[in-house]
Parts: C-alpha cells; sequence; structure tokens
C-alpha cells in the first residue's frame, strides 16, 4: 500500500512539471529538494512534526538543523548528515530502516549538497574550500625554520579592498608573522596584510563568511588561519596561502554561530575553533572533516591555541574555565584553575612549557606544564586583560581595557608602558624579530611602537580606501620622498663640500705653520752657528793682528837695512873700482894693489851682507804679507758671521710672531675640520634615510601601479 502511494506521488510529481526525477545538472531547494522532502519526510519533519527538533519544511528551517547539529554541510555531502541517513550509512536511517528512497533522489540530494546547497534557481553559493594538497608537515621544526621567510609576493593578492567603510571598526583580530615582517589586521570582511617594516599595505584576503574575531599564523608562517563569522548564524574558519592568497581550505561551515577562536596545529594536521556553541571542534586540514568534539566547556570558547610542538591544545571560555588536552586525542591534560572572569586571550612560549592567559579578571597568568601549576599571575591592566603575546625571547606583551599596551618580563615586571589608545586595547602581537609591538583597539587604531623605547613607529590603516585612492596618496608620498631626497642629497653635498673646505683650510694651516716653524728653527739655528764662529773667529782675529803687528815693523828693519847696505854697497863698489882703476894704472905701487885688494874685499863682505839683507828683507816682507792675508781672512770671516747673526737674528724676530699667530690658527681651522666632518655623518644619514623612504615609496607606486595596470595579453 505504501510503495502504490509512493508511486502516485512520484507520478503526479512527475506530471506536475517537477524535476525530482529529471536529470537536474544544478538542483535547488525549491525546485528539486523540497518536492522530495515533501513525499517522504514531511510526516516526521514538516511543518505539523519536527521530530529530533529538525523541518524540512523550509529552506530557513533546514538550516537551522536539528538537536543535533546541522544535518547539510555545503560542499560536502560525507559530513552532511541528512544525506548520510537518507542513504543509509548513518543511524537512525531515513525515512526508515527498511525502507530507502529511490537512489536517483539520493543522487540527487547529494549533487545539490556538493554544488553548495543552493535556495533556488537565483541563488549565489560560496562553497567551502577544499585543500588541494595535503598540507601536512612530516615533522615540527622547533624555531626559525629553514628556506626563505614567507611573504606576500608582489601581484597574487588582492589589491582592492573588499570595503571601504565611513569608518574603521573595532580591531577584533590581529596577529604578526613568526618568521617575516608581515602583520594580518581583521577589518570588515578583509584581512589586511601590511608590512610591519614599512607599514605599506601587501594586499587584502577576503572573508565573506562575516565577521572577523580570530586571525592566527601556522607555526612556519607559511598559512594564516582567518575565523568568525555571523552571530547566532553561520561560521567559518579559513586558511590562506601567505605569498598568494588563495584559500587553502575551509572549515567550519556547519557551525551554527560564529567561530571566536580559532587555531591550527604545528603540524598543519588540524584546526581547533571555538564559538558560543561551549565546544571545541577540531577539523582535519586533509579534508575538512571533524576529527573530533571537545564539550567540557560550561561557557562560550573564547580563546583555543596549540603548543608549538604541536603536543597539546589550551582552550579557554567566557567563565574563566581554562583546559589543557592533548592535541591527538582530545583527553583531558590539566585543568587550570585560577581565573575568576572571561579568558581572553592564550598564547604559548617558544619551548611549550609555559602557556601565558590572559583575562577580564585583569590579570595574565603563567603556567608550567609539569604539573599544570600556575607560576605566575599579576595584575596586567584595570578592567580586564584583553590581549597577551609571548615574543621569541620570553618576553609578554598585552593590552586590556586600561587602554594601555605593555611589556613584560616573566616575573610580571612592566619592562615598558605604550603610549594610551583612545580606547579599549583588544589584540597585541610581536614581531619576527622582537623589535616591536602591534596592539589595536575598539575605535580601529593600530600602532607600532619600538620595543625598545616605547617610540610609536607607525599607525596601521585599518580601512584603506581604493587602489585608485592609494595610488594617488602613494605617488603624493613619492614626489615628497623624491624632493625629501633631493634636498638630502644637496644638504649632503654641501655637507661634503664644506667638509672638504675645512679639510684644505686646516691642511694650509697646518702647512703653514709647519713651514714657519721650520724657517724659524732654520734661522734659529743659523744665529747659534754662526754666533758660534764669530766666538770662534774673535780670538783668532786678535791673534792676527798680533802677528801683523809684529811682522810690520821686523819687515821695516830689513827693508831699511837693506837700504841701507845697498847705499854703501854702492859708494864702496865706486870706492873699489876707482882704486881698481888706479893700482891699473900702478902696476908697480904695491900699496895701489894692495889697496885695490883690500877694497875688493870689502865690497865683497858688503854685498854678502846686502844680500843677507835683501833675503831678510823679502823674508820679513812675505812673513808680514802672510800675517796680513790670515787677518784679513779672519776678519771677513768674522764679519761675514757677525752680519749673518745679524740677519738671521731679524729672521727670528720676524718668524716668532708669525709662528705664533700659526699656531693659533690651527686649533679653530681643526675645530671647524670636526665640527663640518661631524655634520657629514648626519647628512649621509638623512640620504641615505632619504633614499631608502624615496625607494619604498617608489615600490609602493609601482606595486600599485602593477595592480592597477590590465594584465598582458
Amino acid at each position: 500500500m505504501r510503495q502504490l502511494a509512493f508511486f502516485f506521488a512520484v507520478t503526479v510529481l512527475v506530471g506536475s512539471g517537477s524535476r525530482v526525477l529529471a536529470d537536474a545538472k544544478n538542483p535547488n531547494f525549491v525546485d528539486d529538494v523540497s518536492p522530495v522532502f515533501r513525499l517522504h519526510c514531511a510526516k516526521c519533519h514538516g511543518d505539523d512534526a519536527q521530530k529530533g527538533g529538525l523541518s524540512l519544511a523550509t529552506y530557513a528551517e533546514l538550516q537551522k538543523g536539528g538537536g543535533s547539529g546541522p544535518v547539510v554541510v555545503p560542499g560536502n555531502p560525507e559530513q552532511s548528515r541528512l544525506y548520510l541517513v537518507i542513504d543509509h550509512r548513518q543511524e537512525p536511517k531515513m525515512p526508515s530502516a527498511n525502507q530507502k528512497i529511490p537512489a536517483e533522489q539520493i543522487a540527487l540530494i547529494k549533487l545539490w549538497i556538493e554544488q553548495g546547497a543552493k535556495e533556488n534557481a537565483g541563488s549565489t553559493v560560496s562553497l567551502p574550500v577544499r585543500p588541494k594538497t595535503d598540507i601536512a608537515l612530516r615533522s615540527v621544526v622547533k624555531g626559525r625554520p629553514d628556506g626563505p621567510h614567507p611573504l606576500p609576493v608582489p601581484g597574487k593578492l588582492r589589491p582592492e579592498p573588499v570595503v571601504t567603510a565611513r569608518r574603521p571598526g573595532a580591531v577584533l583580530a590581529l596577529a604578526t608573522s613568526p618568521w617575516a615582517p608581515l602583520a594580518a589586521v581583521g577589518g570588515q570582511r578583509q584581512v589586511i596584510l601590511v608590512n610591519t617594516d614599512t607599514g605599506a599595505v601587501l594586499g587584502f584576503l577576503p572573508f565573506e563568511a562575516g565577521q572577523i574575531n580570530c586571525i592566527k599564523f601556522s607555526r612556519n608562517g607559511k598559512f594564516v588561519l582567518v575565523a568568525g563569522g555571523r552571530g547566532g548564524q553561520s561560521g567559518a574558519a579559513v586558511l590562506f596561502n601567505v605569498q598568494t592568497g588563495e584559500k587553502v581550505l575551509e572549515v567550519g561551515r556547519s557551525e551554527t554561530d560564529a567561530i571566536l577562536a580559532a587555531d591550527i596545529s604545528a603540524d598543519q594536521t588540524q584546526i581547533a575553533v571555538g564559538g558560543p556553541g561551549k565546544t571545541v571542534r577540531v577539523y582535519s586540514t586533509l579534508d575538512g572533516s571533524v576529527l573530533r568534539e571537545i564539550k567540557k566547556h560550561t561557557d562560550w570558547v573564547t580563546a583555543v591555541e596549540y603548543s608549538p610542538d604541536g603536543v597539546l591544545l589550551a582552550s579557554g571560555d567566557r567563565n574563566g574555565g581554562l583546559f589543557m588536552w592533548e592535541a591527538f586525542t582530545g583527553r583531558e591534560f590539566f585543568t587550570l584553575r585560577g581565573h575568576t572572569a572571561m579568558i581572553t586571550d592564550l598564547s604559548w612560549r617558544d619551548d611549550s612549557n609555559v602557556l601565558a592567559s590572559s583575562s577580564e579578571d585583569s590579570t595574565i597568568k603563567l603556567w608550567e606544564m609539569e604539573n599544570g601549576g600556575n607560576i605566575k599571575s599579576w595584575a596586567a591592566h584595570g578592567g580586564g586583560a584583553a590581549s597577551v603575546r609571548f615574543s621569541h625571547d620570553g618576553k609578554l606583551a598585552s593590552t586590556g581595557r586600561d587602554k594601555v599596551t605593555k611589556l613584560w618580563d616573566q616575573n610580571g615586571t612592566a619592562l615598558k608602558s605604550f603610549e594610551a589608545f583612545p580606547d579599549l586595547g583588544l589584540r597585541v602581537a610581536v614581531t619576527h624579530e622582537n623589535a616591536k609591538v602591534v596592539a589595536g583597539d575598539w575605535s580601529g587604531v593600530v600602532r607600532v611602537w619600538n620595543a625598545a623605547d616605547a617610540k610609536v613607529l607607525a599607525t596601521l590603516d585599518t580601512n584603506p580606501p581604493s587602489l585608485a585612492e592609494r595610488l594617488r596618496t602613494a605617488e603624493a608620498d613619492l614626489a615628497a620622498a623624491t624632493a625629501a631626497a633631493a634636498a638630502a642629497r644637496t644638504a649632503f653635498d654641501a655637507a661634503t663640500a664644506k667638509a672638504q673646505q675645512a679639510t684644505d683650510a686646516y691642511n694650509a694651516a697646518v702647512a703653514n705653520l709647519n713651514k714657519l716653524n721650520a724657517d724659524l728653527a732654520a734661522a734659529t739655528k743659523a744665529v747659534a752657528d754662526h754666533t758660534a764662529v764669530v766666538n770662534a773667529t774673535k780670538p783668532q782675529v786678535d791673534a792676527a793682528k798680533v802677528e801683523v803687528e809684529k811682522a810690520t815693523p821686523l819687515a821695516t828693519a830689513a827693508a831699511h837695512k837693506a837700504a841701507a847696505l845697498e847705499v854703501v854697497v854702492a859708494a864702496e863698489s865706486v870706492a873699489a873700482k876707482t882704486i881698481a882703476a888706479a893700482a891699473a894704472q900702478a902696476p908697480a905701487n904695491p900699496e895701489l894693489a894692495a889697496a885695490a885688494k883690500k877694497a875688493n874685499d870689502t865690497l865683497a863682505v858688503l854685498n854678502q851682507e846686502l844680500a843677507a839683507a835683501k833675503k831678510a828683507m823679502a823674508d820679513t816682507a812675505a812673513a808680514l804679507k802672510a800675517a796680513t792675508d790670515k787677518l784679513a781672512a779672519l776678519s771677513k770671516t768674522y764679519s761675514d758671521a757677525t752680519a749673518a747673526v745679524e740677519a738671521n737674528q731679524k729672521v727670528v724676530a720676524t718668524l716668532t710672531p708669525m709662528v705664533k699667530s700659526a699656531t693659533d690658527a690651527v686649533p679653530p681651522a681643526k675645530a671647524a675640520l670636526d665640527a663640518a666632518t661631524a655634520a657629514v655623518a648626519p647628512a649621509k644619514a638623512a640620504l641615505d634615510a632619504a633614499a631608502a623612504k624615496l625607494a619604498e615609496a617608489r615600490a609602493v607606486v609601482d606595486g600599485l601601479k602593477a595592480s592597477v595596470a590590465p594584465p598582458k595579453q
């Protein structure tokens, strides 16, 4: 009888134009699936009865699911309870254990789910993304992984914002890459990827599921997990490739409320999510299936995070409950008791031995994993601590309702307090090199601080304008950077030229001083040397004068004697000649002969005396000349040395004040050189900084232009 009724119903449906048994290629609920439900399911799951809390009467009722949760997972029949029970692959088999609806109708429902379970012919669906390849890691790498650090590839990410609102929204989600200068900021239906070194917007990741409540990077920095949804309606967690912006995986579409917290395990095999359903649900990254559900929480699950080694999973709730689970079994590992209000955030230390938790009870607590004990607790933010993050170097950054972001050591000692936000602090992160702290508040302000001196390095735009507007701004920034670089180059060139001038002036002053000192030294030495000559020559001159004085009378006497003898010899010669003539005339006169002989003998003696006198005259004249010549030479030497002394004394007198003046001129020239040289370094630094900003501005403009330009044919 029932088979007859079924046949009649099918006949009526086919005759009325239904596509139930037709080969529908694009089935929808209204035209194709609802008639099947009315035929087979309305009695128990229609307007009059809803067994198990499930109604299939309308699309809206179907979306609500039943008492055990959603019954349709768009895009995945294998996870859709409705398909599994009508195909008799899961209990309770429907419509009953011994009755199964026709195979072609089951195939129709399967196709409908695979294509996204759309409501009507005009509906559009967004199917969950399944991974094209297995992203699971063979082993977990502790610390910095090998290879290049993942950053968005230029031109790969969406350049245009999904939404540009009238004002920024609250920063409910914020994360930084563990190994690259990259921040992911949750905006309105989009994640904004920003370079934390330059502040430049690198691109956007669209999140169609609704409000973004959580962002987490994978431990190797290759993926970013974005989770959220629409409160009371649906949730989703989407895994994106950081370099390409491509959706790798989407889970959680079966969630009936927004996801509040999510994380991906270190080995990238699991994604854990939590939300108002009080359940921690763990999905497989291989196929998006649910691996396990943890249902111990008594209130909304507000925080989940895997340990860096992938062994444990921590979760916290709105009631202050904090639990530790074995990541691969879901078994309870520790119950961490101590917080008295909502757990707002969880963060593991890199060694996986310590977990930090922040709470609306205002405290930050540290928990050790040997016994699950609380090893440190301190009041961090009045009114409530909203977020906490471990840095790679073991410090902790936090923010909260007191609007102040802080940096702590693990003893709870405040190392830095950063400039207060305009509104409540919501999320905090630390950059990969531990040098910057990033945080956002309720008003949408996101700041980047220098961890060393707490200075604001940048304010990130959480509501970026359109690509065209950003390009105009970037081009204006490029023009300003170009002008600044030109001014810096001019200033550097001027500083360099001034330094060169100061160097030349200093070198000239030193060279002048050195020359004057050399001249003064030479003149001083000449005075000393010639004074020594004067002093040595003076007694020699005096001695030579004595010699001249002695030789002069001797020479005069010898000359007189010789002259006198010459007169005597002349007279005696005449007399001898006269006697000789007389004797010659009287040869017989012996007296005349004797007189002649005597006269000749006398003349011979006189000639001998005359010769001796002449020789004495010549000798004394020579001695006098030698003494006179010696005196003249010594006198000249003495005179020349005296003149040289006087001349060099004048040079010394002239050079002495010049040397002092030149000496006095060197220190100011050196000071001017030092000042000019010192001015070169900051001018060079300013030039380098301006050049770097120019390069950054040019890169931003080039990147934006590349995004604007149509693809090459």
